[in-house]
């Protein structure tokens, strides 16, 4: 069998990579790297993108990306979905983020808590998806339209989340999830908990999405942060 020397080897592989539309990636080649996450690419593989920097992990946003859809519809495609998966019945999350949301058309930043099937996008409008603890951070295409809020879905409780919050907790407890939030990273306030006893789902996942009605325009969320059961894995 005949063996192609790396030099010849290495861009094969890097394209196999790359051609795959969902799998398991470990960040690098930044001054930050986030244990274990996965990165569900876009449409095309387009339709959002990170980038490790020094200031945390970022986010960024592409025209016509809808992180509600697994299949492009109405002109609006499946943007990039980052994951972490968690284990157990008894975890903390801390999250410290920023967001850069530029005037303009609809930007939102989606991210929170995933209950799903094991290997399922985990997608806002997944069906599998039987539980999601959804933060979302909007401005557009009004000046004045700009909202921070809680949902919890099914059921579309609603909680008003400040603005100039520094740490955000998720946090599962038997079958009681719960959202709190810091205004100082040392005090938190309960935001909202949910029963889950009868969700019987195999995965549980924090999640990053987005969506955008046109040029954003620079939009970007920052993940600063991101400390599981105390321990930064955010480095």
């Amino acid at each position: 069998m005949k063996v192609l020397p790396l030099r010849l080897l290495l861009p094969a592989v890097l394209a196999l990579l790359s051609s795959a539309c969902v799998g398991a990636v470990l960040f690098g080649g930044g001054p930050r790297t986030l244990e274990g996450m996965q990165a569900w690419a876009g449409w095309n593989g387009a339709y959002g993108r990170y980038a490790a920097e020094s200031g945390g992990l970022c986010y960024y946003l592409t025209g016509k990306q809808d992180d509600t859809r697994d299949e492009p519809s109405d002109g609006y495609f499946p943007g990039l979905i980052l994951s972490k998966e968690l284990s157990g019945t008894s975890w903390i999350v801390d999250i410290g983020t920023d967001f850069r949301l530029p005037p303009g058309c609809i930007k939102r930043f989606s991210y929170g808590i995933w209950v799903g099937g094991d290997a399922a996008r985990p997608s806002i409008g997944n069906p599998s998806g039987a539980l999601k603890l959804l933060v979302q951070r909007q401005n557009g295409p009004s000046k004045t339209f700009d909202t921070f809020e809680l949902v919890l879905l099914p059921g579309g409780r609603q909680v008003e989340l400040p603005k100039k919050l520094k740490t955000l907790r998720f946090e599962r407890s038997g079958s009681v999830y719960t959202v709190s939030y810091s205004m100082n990273r040392r005090d938190f306030v309960t935001a909202l908990s949910a029963d889950a006893s009868s969700v019987d789902a195999p995965s549980q996942k924090f999640f990053i999405g987005g969506f955008s009605s046109g040029a954003p325009a620079g939009a970007r969320m920052r993940l600063r942060s991101f400390r599981l059961n105390g321990r930064e894995i955010l480095r």
